[in-house]
């Protein structure tokens, strides 16, 4: 009769660890993958405009275009029975040029009404996310945690700048920004058997931290199918917004940006 008893609960222990989605388990996890996103972004810094200091809209003013899709890369690694960590990483590029209407100063160069400019913003945004688990019910799993969205901002400008109010010389004006915002989250999973997974995830932050001022949301929802032992695909609504002021030496003005649209993605689990 013990026997009878012990092989029942091993065999009820077998079918509820086949009955879950392998990433339920897996100590380590990796997504990779294309973000086909809908971008609005707007970076601006301070600069003199026809002679009024204020701040220069580089993408509406020179006529940036979007890269149409977004590589983007996720990493996950469950360290401890209930912790766990999560790395993100995608970038973005906008390039363009257009005869400008009216003059500005930035970084110490003058460009005149009637210029050619050159231009590109780019948008590198790496996330590292700790969380601990708090509910873990069969096929649910609920974690809360805290993490950083490490975000670097580039700007650059290049064309004919007056330098003495006679010569022209091409110029090349360029400015960076480099800062972490950490923000608290929560990540929940359902697997309702061992090929399929739904998860949901979002984090967010609404302070002054060092040089920036503002608030930034990132939150994602979608599905994993299992098609063998440690492969899958998998599809997710991702979105992300960021808007508030920057003052660093280097940057001195607005971000405004949201980033939203299907993720499509190849995952292994091992």
């Amino acid at each position: 009769m013990n026997r009878l008893l012990i092989l029942l609960v091993l065999f009820s222990g077998a079918s509820i660890a086949q009955d879950s989605h392998p990433i339920m388990e897996s100590k380590w996890w990796v997504n990779a993958g294309s973000f086909l996103a809908e971008r609005s972004f707007k970076a601006s810094a301070d600069a003199t405009v026809d002679g009024i200091d204020r701040e220069f809209d580089f993408e509406g003013s020179l006529g940036l275009k979007d890269e149409p899709n977004v590589f983007m890369a996720e990493l996950g690694w469950q360290f401890g029975k209930k912790w766990g960590a999560a790395l993100q990483y995608f970038r973005s590029s906008r390039k363009g040029s257009r005869t400008i209407d009216e003059s500005f100063d930035w970084q110490g160069n003058t460009y005149d009404i009637g210029a050619m400019l050159e231009a590109e913003t780019s948008i590198d945004i790496t996330r590292v996310f700790f969380a601990r688990q708090f509910f873990d019910n069969g096929p649910h799993q609920l974690r809360l945690g805290v993490g950083v969205h490490w975000l670097e901002l580039g700007a650059t400008v290049a064309g004919q700048a007056t330098l003495d109010d006679q010569t022209t010389e091409f110029r090349r004006s360029s400015a960076s920004a480099s800062l972490p915002i950490p923000n608290i989250g929560a990540w929940y999973r359902y697997s309702s058997n061992d090929r399929w997974l739904w998860s949901a995830r979002v984090d967010w932050l609404d302070a002054t931290v060092d040089t920036y001022s503002g608030g930034i949301w990132n939150a994602s929802g979608g599905v994993n199918y299992r098609i063998w032992d440690h492969v899958g695909i998998g599809a997710n609504y991702q979105f992300f917004q960021i808007a508030g002021g920057l003052k660093e030496d280097n940057w001195k003005g607005d971000i405004t940006t949201t980033f939203q649209g299907p993720y499509l993605y190849v995952s292994g689990f091992w």
